[in-house]
C-alpha cells in the first residue's frame, strides 16, 4: 500500500503510467470519431506525417556521413551513394520520399478544399496546413543544394537570382542566402543549416500545432451526409481509421522503395563547376514556375517570379473568409472549386509543356547525354580517393595532360584556340575532311596564320572520301577501308599532295611528313618538337617541348589528344 492507503503499482508499465500518465496519453492519441464513417479520403493527412518521419530517420542518417563543405560535399555524397553500405537505398528514400511528401501534402490540401475543411471553425488549421506545404517544399529546394553537384548548384544560382530581382529587399535576400555576393562555402553551410536544423524544428512545431487544432475541430464529412447521418454513421478513429492510415502509409512507404530500388537511388551529377555553361532545369514541382518565366522577359520577369505566385497565395491564404458558400456542398462552392480546377489545370500545363519543350530540345538532349558522361566518370574517380581539394578529375590520367596543355598550348586542345586548329574530333573522318576542304578554316590552321599554307584539295566527292580514307588509314584506324585508302594514295600526285608532302617516314619537304600521320607516335613527335624537319619545319608556332617536358607528360599529352577522336 501507498502512503494514502491506495495499492502499490508494480511494473514498468504501471511506472510510467503513474509518471507521465501513460493511459491518459493513450485515451488522447486513441480518443476521437470519425462523423460519416472511416475513408481513404482521410488517411492523406497521416501519410505525409509518416512521409515527414522517413524524411527525418534518413536525414540523420544522412548526416552522418555528409560533410558541408564546398571541397568535401560531393564527395561524401558520392561515398554514401557508391560505397556505404545501404546507403544508396537511405539517400534515395529521403530523396524520393521529399517527391512524394510534396505529391500527398498537395492531394491533402486538395481533399480540405473539396470537402470545404477549411471553413469555420478550421481557418487557422487550413492557414497552418497551407504554412506547412510551403516549409515542405523550403525544404526539398535547400536540400537540393546539399549535394553540390551541377544540377543542384546551378538551379539554386537560378533561385538566388530570382531572388535578388525582388524590389527593395532583393539584393539583401540574395546576399544573405548566398553568404556574400557569389556562391561558396557559407552559401553551402547556410543550406545545410536552413535544411537539417531550422527547418525541422519549425515543422515539427507547425505539425503538432496542425494536429491539435485537427483533433479539436475533427474530421470534416463529406458534403453528401447530413449532420443527422454523420453523427449516425461515425465510428472511433482508432482502430478503424487508424487501420487504413496505416495500410494506405505502409503502401505509399512500398511504392517509395520500390522506385529507389528501380533507379538504384536518387541521381548524383558531376561536381559543381562554376565555370561551365550548364542548362539548368529544377525539379519537377518547380516546373510549372520555370516555364512560366518564358511568358516575361526582361523586367517583367518579376511578374512570374513573385507577383503571380505572390497574389495566389494571398488569395489561398484568404479563402475561409472569401467563400461565401451557404455549405460545404460543392455546388454551393462553384467559384471556389472552379478557380482552383483553373489554376490546378494551368500548373499542369506548364509543367508538361516545360517537359515537351526539353524532350524535343537536341540541345538539351546533348548536354544532358555529356553530362550524364561525365557525372558517371566522376563517380568512378571518386572510388579511387577523393584529392584534398575535392576535384576528383585530377585523379583522371588526361588530368595533368590537359593542365599542361592549356598552360603551355595556348588552347590547341579539343575546345579550340586561339594561335592553332581545334583538335575536338581530330583523326576522325570529319575533321580529316574537313581540313581538306578548308585548311585555312577557323577550326584548322586560320588561327595559326601561317604565310603560304595548304590549300584547298579540289576535287569530286568520290576523289575526297578517298584521300580522306588515306589520311584516315595512316593512323592506324582499324576500321579503315584499305580499298578506298589505296585509291586515295594513288591521287596524291594528281592532285600534287606530294609537292608538299613526303609519305615514308624519312623524307623531309615543305609539309608534314604523312607516313603515320596521326598514330601516336606521329602526334609525340609533334607535342615533342612539331619544328622537326619531318613535321612542319620553319613553319611551326608550337613551342618546343622536348626539353620542358618529361617523357611521361608527353605520353600523357599524346593519350589526351587521341582521346578528342569523334566517332
Amino acid at each position: 500500500m501507498s502512503a494514502d492507503g491506495a495499492p502499490r503499482k508494480s511494473g514498468l508499465r504501471d511506472w510510467l503510467a503513474d509518471r507521465i500518465g501513460l493511459d491518459e496519453l493513450g485515451n488522447t492519441i486513441r480518443a476521437g470519431q470519425v462523423p460519416g464513417g472511416a475513408n481513404l479520403w482521410h488517411t492523406l493527412g497521416s501519410v505525409a506525417a509518416g512521409l515527414f518521419v522517413l524524411e527525418a530517420l534518413t536525414g540523420i542518417f544522412l548526416a552522418t556521413a555528409y560533410t558541408p563543405s564546398v571541397t568535401g560535399a560531393w564527395a561524401s555524397v558520392a561515398y554514401i551513394q557508391d560505397q556505404l553500405t545501404l546507403g544508396w537505398f537511405v539517400r534515395g528514400l529521403h530523396s524520393f520520399g521529399s517527391s512524394a511528401l510534396i505529391v500527398i501534402a498537395g492531394l491533402h490540401l486538395l481533399q480540405v478544399l473539396l470537402f470545404g475543411a477549411y471553413r469555420r471553425p478550421r481557418e487557422l488549421n487550413w492557414m497552418v496546413g497551407l504554412l506547412l506545404f510551403g516549409v515542405v517544399a523550403v525544404f526539398a529546394l535547400s536540400g537540393y543544394l546539399l549535394p553540390w553537384d551541377q544540377k543542384g548548384y546551378w538551379a539554386k544560382l537560378v533561385e538566388a537570382t530570382i531572388t535578388g530581382s525582388a524590389p527593395v529587399v532583393g539584393t539583401s535576400a540574395q546576399k544573405f542566402i548566398q553568404g556574400g555576393t557569389t556562391f561558396g562555402n557559407t552559401t553551402l553551410t547556410r543550406a545545410y543549416a536552413l535544411h537539417a536544423m531550422a527547418l525541422p524544428a519549425l515543422l515539427t512545431g507547425l505539425l503538432v500545432f496542425h494536429i491539435y487544432l485537427f483533433r479539436r475541430h475533427g474530421y470534416t464529412p463529406k458534403w453528401s451526409l447530413s449532420t443527422e447521418d454523420a453523427a449516425a454513421r461515425a465510428v472511433p478513429a482508432w482502430p478503424d481509421q487508424a487501420f487504413r492510415n496505416a495500410v494506405v502509409g505502409l503502401l505509399v512507404w512500398g511504392v517509395v522503395a520500390v522506385s529507389v530500388i528501380a533507379r538504384h537511388g536518387a541521381p548524383l551529377e558531376s561536381p559543381a563547376d562554376p565555370t561551365s555553361s550548364y542548362l539548368a532545369r529544377p525539379e519537377w514541382y518547380a516546373l510549372p514556375l520555370f516555364q512560366l518565366r518564358m511568358f516575361f522577359e526582361g523586367p517583367l520577369e518579376i511578374v512570374a517570379t513573385m507577383i503571380i505566385p505572390g497574389i495566389v497565395t494571398a488569395l489561398a491564404f484568404a479563402l475561409p473568409f472569401l467563400d461565401r458558400g451557404a455549405t460545404n456542398r460543392p455546388h454551393d462552392r462553384r467559384r471556389v472549386l472552379t478557380a482552383a480546377g483553373l489554376g490546378l489545370l494551368a500548373v499542369t500545363v506548364l509543367g508538361v509543356t516545360a517537359l515537351a519543350k526539353d524532350a524535343r530540345n537536341p540541345v538539351y538532349a546533348k548536354a544532358r547525354a555529356e553530362e550524364k558522361t561525365r557525372g558517371e566518370l566522376a563517380r568512378r574517380l571518386a572510388l579511387k580517393g577523393v584529392p584534398p581539394d575535392g576535384n576528383v578529375f585530377r585523379n583522371d590520367p588526361t588530368f595533368h595532360a590537359r593542365e599542361i596543355w592549356d598552360d603551355g598550348c595556348h588552347g590547341l586542345a579539343g575546345a579550340g584556340g586561339e594561335k592553332g586548329p581545334d583538335l575536338k574530333d581530330y583523326n576522325s573522318r570529319a575533321w580529316i575532311r574537313g581540313f581538306l576542304i578548308n585548311p585555312n578554316g577557323a577550326l584548322y590552321m586560320g588561327p595559326a596564320k601561317i604565310e603560304k599554307g595548304m590549300t584547298a584539295v579540289d576535287g569530286t566527292p568520290e576523289e575526297i572520301d578517298a584521300l580522306v580514307e588515306y589520311v584516315y588509314a595512316e593512323t592506324g584506324a582499324p576500321d579503315a577501308d584499305a580499298a578506298r585508302a589505296g585509291r586515295g594514295r594513288d591521287l596524291l600526285s594528281p592532285k600534287d599532295c606530294d609537292t608538299c608532302h613526303d609519305m615514308d617516314g624519312e623524307g623531309e619537304n615543305d609539309g608534314p611528313n604523312l607516313k603515320g600521320r596521326g598514330t601516336a607516335k606521329w602526334v609525340a613527335a609533334v607535342i615533342a618538337d612539331a619544328g622537326h624537319p619531318l613535321l612542319f619545319g620553319d613553319r611551326n608556332k608550337m613551342p618546343r617541348q622536348r626539353n620542358k617536358l618529361t617523357a611521361d607528360e608527353i605520353e600523357e599529352m599524346t593519350k589526351f589528344v587521341l582521346a578528342l577522336k569523334g566517332k
